[in-house]
């Protein structure tokens, strides 16, 4: 009986020896992880450089919450760039007394981003339900954000932007037809502004770009070590 159990054991200990085995070389010879961790050192080095005083945090929630506390222009716009499902739009516009403007084509990407998000990712067939306190602009960007500053008063600014578009060309469309109204206290958040592979080429570069181009200034709020938000506010 004692030398059935010690087979079985060894037997045992052999199955997990070799089940770590397959899963570490599974790991290491994963493509994606090994991606992901470049992208991760890289955006470390960015923080070491430009951030390290900035204080982080661990959700977008989080994020949002510490950016929302630092809106000063309190007659300004409230506007989200991708709202899929509506999670962060009702969110934001439960934090204050203030309407959300929502904009989205609700067809997905324009075009490809990045490993696992082709064009028409994030489509649905119908807007989300959200809140009294959004409002939705369904279409795309180019073409719903300027009918819509049409309408509201010529100067007013820009108090809350969230741009979540995922795609360089997206973010510069709104960054670019927003410029005039992006004054000093202006207030963006940034969903997928670093850590993941080709971070430099999206959100990240459009506002890199404009700022460039503009010679506006703006100092860090706060960012998400374990995922991609970043917030910041125009100075």
């Amino acid at each position: 009986m004692a030398s059935i159990l010690q087979r079985l054991r060894r037997w045992r200990s052999a199955r997990r020896r070799a089940r770590f085995l397959t899963d570490y070389q599974s790991a290491v010879s994963d493509v994606g992880l090994t991606l992901q961790a470049q992208a991760t050192q890289s955006t470390a080095t960015y923080v070491r450089e430009n951030m390290a005083q900035v204080q982080s945090v661990d959700t977008w929630r989080a994020v949002h919450d510490r950016a929302i506390a630092e809106v000063s222009l309190q007659d300004g716009l409230c506007l989200e760039f991708g709202v899929y499902s509506g999670t962060t739009a009702n969110y934001i516009a439960a934090q204050r007394d203030w309407t959300v403007n929502g904009f989205d084509s609700f067809e997905g990407l324009p075009e490809p981003w990045r490993d696992g998000y082709d064009t028409a990712a994030f489509a649905r067939q119908t807007p989300p339900s959200v809140s009294k306190a959004v409002t939705l602009h369904t279409g795309w960007f180019a073409d719903t954000l300027p009918q819509f500053l049409t309408q509201v008063p010529a100067g007013q600014p820009v108090a809350y932007l969230h741009i979540d578009s995922d795609l360089y060309s997206s973010a510069r469309t709104v960054l670019t037809l927003l410029a005039d109204r992006l004054m000093p206290g202006a207030v963006i958040v940034f969903d997928e502004y670093f850590n993941y592979t080709g971070w430099e080429d999206g959100e990240f570069r459009a506002f890199q770009e404009f700022i460039a181009e503009t010679g506006k200034r703006y100092r860090y709020l706060t960012y998400n070590r374990t995922h991609q938000q970043v917030a910041l506010v125009m100075c």
